[in-house]
């Protein structure tokens, strides 16, 4: 067998994906038919059946490894029992470094006991601020309620209860102030990764003191792997760019680093006659690795690193063992490695990436510079060779990217043959010199220290004019398109002759097509509704027949927290929707829970028309919101109670509420409860539905509505105020009389809403009652014609997660 690892390979992500996702291990009696393989093979000399019996070994291996983390057996005092409602006295020991995020801090607990009670297992704390004094083997005490990790139940949402589940985390607390933090004893634990954190943050202050920001922010990115110091507009401007991958320290980085120190010892080595006698190779790839270690502890191995030097051990060990090496079976080879101790590592994106990659490094590369076969020497080779690197890079990872991140850069290859240059060959290498000379010669390596900066800066700078170059539109793949994407890899790395490898990638390209556009017309002329589970908040997404799209409140924090309900959840879900133009976004009122996450979509989606109540109001978010949409040119739409129902996108809308503005227009302050009675109220018909969105109107509002004798019978309909009990009266229900009633609140919120009595009333009514809450995500496919629909449900905690 050519590629012989590629086999087991696959064998073990079967095995690791299947358990994942079907919940259950593997049988153990596959060990008979691979151990019969095994016999077979030695007694006959066959490889193939050797292979294959390994394969099937792998297989079990992968389900039985990956079993602990997806249905963990909790002992009796393990943290996860301890879940409370209420703040409970945790005391632990901080087990790895703390993670910086852009307004708080992740902390990492080995737990010790729990009101006095000894426990065991892992808890992530959040800490609101960045701050901190603590490191890691430090016993802290804090008080906090112990929650179960919960995602939130939207499409297009990262599946972060699963991220910390496959690193033994079960239960997450939060800190509203780091000033709850309680120091019980310093260096308490973890000696040698306490001393390790302590000198890379000794490192960190020392890049502060010799360079300003943004530059200081990147290079302790780059050099120590706190990439929480890195701007959130220079994360941005990256990621646009295409080069955000090189923010984050990996095998590229230790590439450069190992190529680097390998070449200068050599050239010191060619200095002597003697040693130019002897095969010396293996020698100096041995000397290269106490700096590769060193930056791989100083960096808090990451696990892009780990693998990184996984890779690089396979190529020295190969070396040693004076035989060529296949790079596709040492690629092979360090995956089995890192996922056989390691199985959670597949759900890693980074990995994945990483991977995907290098791969297509590996068997495009060669195929685009074949193109050019004339082309083996001097600088001209040199350029061609860097640009099919990394167009083989981009070409690997453009669907995984695009289905992870909803973005693909057009400047990508450009972008990369400036930043690899600045960035990897210039300021890691002098930046790592740097950091090696500053502890014993502080003078020499600020000079240093300041060129990489200069080289960061003039990244930035052309990063930021590549930014104007327009980008593709977004496009959002499906899983199986991602799954094709990958077997081109296969075909490329398996099929040598042209005609049989263009033949494969052609009905490849075919399946995709059909996957992208053969059900395009399956749900034309319907209206698709969706009640998006963004927390304590309201957004609902409406999908006209005509293709326009409606967008009503976008959620929010109600605490200045750094969440962007935008951001990290209305944009993910429209993106994996295929939705990159809002034609109608609608405010109800500004309250923080309903326009905070307006803010981001309005400034990364085509706006065509923003409707609101036509109040003026104070609210720092609704003052900015107004500042983007008119920067933009929004075209800007009052809707109130006086106004005519009309028609759009096939729709009718029936504004209700709230009454004409009084004339003198003066501007309310957000906090003002009033605000919650001067909620967009409308409703929406079309054909036999209809749909009432009430925004957070109260009891007066309803009263208003009532008296007016406005029609307000509706199929469906989202309860107001997330099911609060200053909304939601018995008469009003009763007018409405609703099929289906949706109550969007967040899980185990503070104001213990929905309440009680207003899911009592709805149920009495004979309404079905769906909760965000508990219930995630609603989409409804509405047939107009009978009135009927389809709904979906988008559940916060799979059945297959522990």
């Amino acid at each position: 067998m050519e590629k012989p690892l590629l086999l087991p390979l696959v064998a073990l992500m079967l095995g690791i994906g299947a358990t994942s996702y079907l919940g259950s291990t593997l049988s153990y009696w596959i060990i008979l038919p691979a151990v019969l393989s095994l016999l077979a093979g030695i007694l006959f000399r066959r490889r193939p059946l050797l292979f294959i019996g390994i394969s099937l070994l792998s297989l079990l291996w992968g389900s039985v490894a990956v079993t602990p983390h997806i249905k963990p057996q909790f002992p009796a005092d393990h943290i996860s029992r301890k879940l409370s409602e209420s703040p409970v006295v945790v005391v632990g020991v901080i087990c790895q470094r703390p993670q910086l995020k852009e307004r708080s801090t992740r902390i990492f607990l080995e737990a010790e006991s729990v009101d006095g009670v000894k426990t065991t297992g892992r808890i992530m704390i959040t800490v609101v601020g960045r701050d901190l004094s603590v490191m890691t083997g430090d016993r802290i005490k804090l008080a906090t309620r112990l929650r179960e990790p919960r995602n939130y139940g939207i499409p297009g949402e990262y599946d972060f209860r699963r991220f910390l589940a496959l690193q033994e985390i079960f239960v997450t607390g939060y800190l509203a102030d780091a000033a709850g933090l309680e120091l019980l004893q310093e260096k308490a634990r973890f000696p040698l990764q306490r001393s390790i954190d302590d000198s890379a943050r000794w490192l960190c202050r020392f890049i502060d003191s010799s360079v300003q920001p943004p530059e200081s922010g990147v290079l302790k990115a780059l050099l120590v792997g706190e990439r929480g110091y890195v701007s959130t507009e220079i994360e941005e401007l990256y990621s646009r760019t295409g080069v955000n991958h090189i923010l984050s320290i990996s095998g590229f980085h230790l590439g450069i680093m190992a190529f680097v120190i390998y070449q200068l010892l050599a050239l010191i080595a060619g200095q002597s006659d003697r040693l130019l006698l002897y095969n010396i190779r293996w020698k100096l790839m041995l000397a290269t690795v106490p700096f590769i270690v060193s930056y791989l502890l100083i960096s808090g191995c990451a696990p892009a690193t780990v693998r990184s030097v996984l890779m690089f051990s396979a190529c020295f060990l190969a070396l040693l063992l004076e035989r060529e090496t296949d790079s596709v079976n040492m690629l092979a080879l360090a995956a089995l490695v890192i996922l056989a101790v390691n199985p959670e590592t597949l759900f890693d994106i980074s990995f994945q990436l990483s991977f995907l990659a290098l791969w297509g490094i590996l068997v495009i590369a060669p195929f685009l510079m074949g193109w050019y076969p004339g082309v083996r020497t001097g600088i001209w080779f040199r350029i061609f060779q860097f640009c099919a690197v990394s167009a083989a890079a981009i070409a690997a990872t453009l669907l995984p990217v695009a289905y992870s991140f909803h973005r693909v850069s057009l400047i990508g290859l450009l972008s990369n043959f400036v930043a690899v240059p600045l960035l990897g060959y210039g300021a890691v290498v002098a930046g790592f010199a740097a950091l090696l000379l500053a502890p014993l010669m502080p003078l020499f390596s600020q000079p240093l220290l300041a060129f990489a900066a200069l080289l960061v800066s003039l990244s930035n700078q052309v990063m930021f004019w590549l930014d104007r170059i327009p980008q593709l539109p977004r496009f959002t793949p499906s899983a199986l398109e991602v799954a094709i994407s990958v077997l081109v890899l296969a075909v490329f790395t398996l099929i040598k002759t042209g005609r049989n490898r263009l033949t494969a990638c052609l009905v490849l390209v075919s399946l995709a097509v059909w996957v992208r556009f053969g059900d395009s017309a399956a749900d034309k002329d319907k209206l698709k509704v969706m009640f998006l589970s963004v927390g304590h908040g309201d957004s609902t997404f409406i999908r006209f027949p005509d293709g326009s799209t409606m967008l009503v409140d976008a959620g929010g924090s109600l605490y200045e927290d750094g969440f962007d309900a935008g951001e990290r959840l209305i944009a993910p879900a429209l993106w994996s929707l295929g939705v990159d133009r809002i034609d109608r976004m609608v405010l109800s009122h500004p309250h923080p829970d309903h326009i905070k996450g307006l803010l981001f979509i309005a400034r990364n989606f085509r706006v065509s028309e923003f409707w609101e109540s036509g109040y003026a109001y104070e609210s720092p978010a609704y003052l900015q919101l107004r500042a983007v949409l008119d920067s933009r040119g929004v075209i800007k739409r009052t809707i109130n109670g006086s106004v005519s129902p009309f028609i759009t996108g096939g729709a009718i809308i029936e504004p209700l509420a709230p009454p004409r503005p009084a004339a003198s227009g003066k501007a309310i302050a957000y906090h003002d409860l009033d605000v919650n009675e001067e909620s967009l109220v409308f409703r929406l018909v079309l054909g036999r539905f209809s749909l009432l969105l009430t925004g957070d109107a109260g009891l007066e509002s309803e009263a208003n509505l009532l008296t007016s004798r406005q029609k307000l019978q509706s199929t469906v309909l989202k309860v107001a105020h997330h099911g609060s009990r200053n909304s939601s009266s018995l008469p009003f229900l009763k007018a409405a009389s609703p099929q289906l009633a949706v109550i969007s609140s967040g899980y185990g919120n503070n104001f213990h809403l929905p309440a009680s009595e207003t899911v009592a009333d709805l149920k009495k009514q004979g309404s079905q009652v769906h909760r965000t809450d508990l219930d995630g995500s609603l989409e409804l496919t509405v047939n107009p014609l009978t009135g009927s629909y389809n709904s979906r449900k988008y559940p916060p905690v799979r059945i297959d997660t522990y």
